[in-house]
């Protein structure tokens, strides 16, 4: 998927968590790391990453 940084953050509700899925991991041809995620979402975000097969996932949460 590709990654809309403003729009998402745009039309995410307060609160709500933007869940991150990489389907194929690192050899995906879109893989995007959780850290270059939340470096390219405007304002300040955490994320928790984990690995399941061979894909990846990330749960974001904005935290102001």
């Amino acid at each position: 998927m590709l990654l809309f940084p403003a729009e998402t953050a745009r039309v995410l509700a307060p609160g709500g968590v933007l869940l991150w899925i990489n389907q194929l991991g690192c050899d995906g041809p879109l893989y995007l790391p959780a850290a270059t995620v939340v470096a390219a979402l405007p304002g300040t975000w955490q994320a928790t990453e984990s690995e399941a097969g061979w894909g990846s996932w990330a749960a974001l949460r904005r935290t102001r």
